[in-house]
């Protein structure tokens, strides 16, 4: 329900902001919606994502809480910006990013040897302050420093400005986006999903064939109502309802849709296509341990039509 609830405000935006090729009450900066999907289930797990003409993003998150995802978009200057996250309970948030602001080489260059040669003058006027008490009483000479402490100083300046630049150099290596990697219990976790879905898989095939299904189930619709089977009388069971195993929910920018979704003892889908037609069918076990269906389909032309095993002689 959840997953229906946004499609329908999204499909709201969509039908407000755009009237036979119109552009209503948007920006001249906005770009329709071409396409976006959710899915999520009991258990936490959802994935989502969109697509427009200038950006597009997607994420998703898994039972073990473990949330990744990206988007990109063009920015001011025509430039492909990309940007790829991903966090967990045990490390947090990591980002990569094109967009992210970090030094080139020469500008670390100059920065440390602005900040040497600060340091440099800053010095030679500290020292340019003492004076020896002959030289003041001589005149006021300044002490005069040897050769060889003129040459010490340079190569000792020389040496700090080569480890101020080593420094920067390393520094912004150890900052530079690494490329975010699966952590191990990412991988298992996400092996252990696929095998659950195809173990669901393997179980309403199995239900398809039961005698009980193939027994109660109607034909594809053709326009017409089908006829009511026979049924075998079956003794009244006992369930309590649970929640939803899965669902899904897809949309475009023309009015095209799919959902669905399946219960332990209920299922439903419906898809609609440009061309205005929508078709679907639902599933349920009545209070009889029954299996109802429910097969219909509405178009322009020849209005609703359905086909089920509950309709009345």
């Amino acid at each position: 329900m959840f997953a229906i609830l946004i499609s329908f405000v999204c499909w709201v935006v969509l039908a407000e902001g755009y009237h036979n090729g119109v552009t209503i009450g948007l920006t001249p900066y906005s770009h329709p919606v071409l396409s976006q999907y959710h899915a999520q289930d009991v258990l936490g797990q959802y994935s989502y994502g969109y697509s427009t003409p200038t950006a597009t993003k997607s994420e998703t998150k898994t039972v073990d809480g473990v949330t990744q995802g990206g988007y990109s978009y063009i920015d001011s200057n025509g430039l492909l910006q990309s940007v790829s996250y991903v966090a967990d309970p045990v490390h947090g948030f990591r980002v990569a990013a094109t967009n992210l602001p970090q030094d080139l080489p020469d500008v670390a260059y100059a920065k440390a040897k602005h900040l040497a040669d600060y340091q440099a003058i800053k010095d030679e006027h500290a020292r340019a302050r003492y004076v020896l008490p002959q030289a003041i009483h001589a005149g006021g000479l300044v002490v005069q420093d040897l050769p060889e402490v003129v040459r010490a100083r340079a190569e000792h300046l020389a040496a700090v400005q080569a480890t101020l630049v080593a420094h920067q150099t390393h520094h912004l290596q150890q900052q530079l986006p690494a490329v975010v990697q699966d952590l191990p219990e990412v991988i298992k976790a996400r092996a252990e999903h696929l095998a659950a879905v195809e173990n669901i898989k393997a179980r309403d095939a199995a239900i398809s064939l039961s005698p009980v299904h193939l027994h109660n189930n109607v034909a594809p619709v053709h326009y017409h109502v089908a006829p009511q089977p026979t049924y075998v009388p079956i003794q009244p069971i006992t369930y309590h309802p649970v929640g939803l195993t899965s669902q899904y929910h897809a949309q475009d920018g023309w009015g095209q849709y799919s959902y669905g979704y399946t219960g332990p003892l209920s299922s439903k889908s419906e898809t609609k296509s440009a061309d205005g037609v929508t078709r679907g069918g639902y599933s349920y076990i009545d209070a009889n341990g029954i299996l109802q269906t429910v097969h219909y389909v509405s178009d322009p032309v020849n209005g609703f039509r359905v086909a089920a095993t509950n309709l009345p002689h």
